[in-house]
């Protein structure tokens, strides 16, 4: 008797794997949109989730305290001003650093491709990748920098206190600060050109450094190259941090005083130049502690969110 036919399943087209990799291609977004919403989403979390810890930087740097440690300033406003003062000017943070982070990243993206960067380690090739940083944070930060007038009245001022984001815009417009957006762009540069060059170089140079070396596990290295970078972008823009912070507090953006006869007369901004001579080395890092937790925690959750979305959006 002769053996029954063996079925054998259909063999695979061959095009197969090739088309499955393409219909993946096609869904994935391209690169550099792919940078722009994983650093919009990573930048906004980040810096709306540590809020509490940037009005204690802001109310350091503004007021005068028995108790200078994060939690000591952060239960004499609470005692103040009440809890909810500890999420003051949340709404200027989320809209603002949520459109800073996808112009920081998505440009870091495009100047890198433009520019061709291989990543070496070279000298030559970290200050190409520092310049292309801070391309993309001029853009950022020019954004950014309304945003971030009004949130530091909103903790400084307490004219602020209670206004929705319409509301505190339009009172905003009105005091003229959208007209000072422009002469504290050079300010809000001396904050964060430093923090983001420096931000998405180290975390670059340890990610490899740390990577080659075997001192950290493959699910370690990131972290810690995150946490490095965190504390070297908090201490090289404190300084800039501190006078913006000085500028923009409520009687800082145009402060009203009487004269002998009694008519109300504004008194002049300081500038910039003029805040920093002022305060002297010393004084611009005035808060340093309280911000490097603040910022350390911010550049440490960004950077591990900003992979995890852009791993994701690849696949």
């Amino acid at each position: 008797m002769s053996a029954a036919p063996v079925s054998r399943p259909p063999r695979p087209s061959r095009w197969a794997p090739s088309t499955t990799r393409a219909r993946a291609r096609t869904r994935a977004l391209p690169p550099v949109v792919a940078a722009a919403v994983s650093g919009g989403v990573a930048a906004c979390v980040s810096h709306s989730a540590s809020v509490p810890l940037d009005v204690v930087k802001t109310k350091l740097q503004t007021e005068t305290f028995e108790d200078v440690s994060a939690l000591g300033v952060a239960r004499e406003i609470a005692r103040r001003h009440g809890v909810v003062a500890l999420t003051a000017g949340w709404t200027q943070t989320f809209v603002g650093y949520g459109l800073q982070g996808a112009l920081k990243y998505g440009g870091f993206d495009a100047a890198k491709r433009l520019a061709s960067v291989d990543g070496d380690g070279s000298i030559a090739s970290l200050v190409t990748l520092a310049l292309c940083a801070m391309c993309a944070e001029i853009v950022g930060s020019a954004v950014l920098t309304p945003m971030e007038q009004m949130r530091i009245r909103a903790v400084s001022d307490a004219g602020y206190g209670g206004l929705s984001f319409g509301e505190a815009a339009r009172r905003f417009g009105r005091e003229g600060g959208f007209g000072t957006t422009l002469g504290n762009l050079p300010v809000i540069y001396a904050k964060m050109l430093p923090y983001t060059a420096v931000q998405l170089v180290s975390y670059d140079v340890f990610t490899r450094v740390l990577a080659d070396s075997g001192l950290t596990s493959t699910a370690t290295t990131r972290p810690a190259a995150a946490l490095l970078a965190g504390v070297l972008a908090s201490l090289a823009s404190q300084p800039g941090d501190t006078v913006l912070s000085v500028l923009n507090k409520g009687r800082a953006s145009g402060a009203h005083a009487e004269d002998d006869g009694g008519t109300s007369i504004q008194i002049a901004r300081p500038s910039a130049i003029t805040v920093a001579s002022e305060l002297g080395a010393i004084g611009l890092m005035t808060g340093w502690r309280a911000r490097l937790l603040h910022t350390g925690s911010v550049v440490f959750v960004q950077l591990l969110i900003y992979d995890f979305i852009r791993d994701a959006l690849a696949r």
